[in-house]
């Protein structure tokens, strides 16, 4: 809530709003803005996987050429690649919420941690380049897709962090 409504909360209906709510509000736009874009990107790398597996799928002499974790794939799909990364950092962003001060103070410093753990975790993964460099044709970006949205994610939550009280 901008200070102008807020001194209007007040002059017209005596209900004085917290400094603490106006001020979640002009974060939460920042981080649900964020938050989007990671679950657009999450959804686009989804999407790029299902169909490297199905590429894969289509291929009955995949394992002997290019060894067990592309079959791998096909049989968990992103959550083979990712590991336990990404479960893990679903789950805090779901802490988070939308971005409150109460919640970015609470849960804001672990998502952070997951944001980075995960993001260390991409930039080092075999796994990762394997797909991104397929041989079967298939597009697929999950570094250029996934970086841009967790580095959007850690920077909202560390200015959140900043401004909370």
């Amino acid at each position: 809530m901008a200070d102008a409504e807020a001194d209007w909360v007040l002059r017209v209906l005596g209900i004085q709003v917290p400094a603490m709510a106006r001020e979640a509000e002009r974060i939460a736009p920042t981080w649900m803005d964020a938050r989007f874009a990671w679950t657009d990107a999450n959804d686009a790398v989804d999407e790029q996987i299902g169909t490297l597996r199905e590429a894969i799928l289509a291929r009955a002499d995949i394992e002997p050429e290019y060894g067990p974790f592309l079959s791998q794939i096909a049989d968990k799909g992103l959550n083979a690649i990712t590991e336990n990364y990404r479960v893990k950092l679903m789950a805090a962003v779901m802490d988070v919420g939308t971005g409150s001060a109460v919640a970015v103070s609470k849960s804001g410093p672990k998502a952070l941690e997951q944001i980075t753990a995960f993001r260390t975790f991409i930039d080092g993964s075999e796994k990762i380049a394997v797909c991104d460099a397929n041989p079967f044709g298939v597009k697929v970006a999950i570094r250029g897709t996934l970086v841009p949205a967790l580095d959007a994610m850690a920077s909202a939550l560390k200015a959140a962090l900043a401004a909370a009280p």
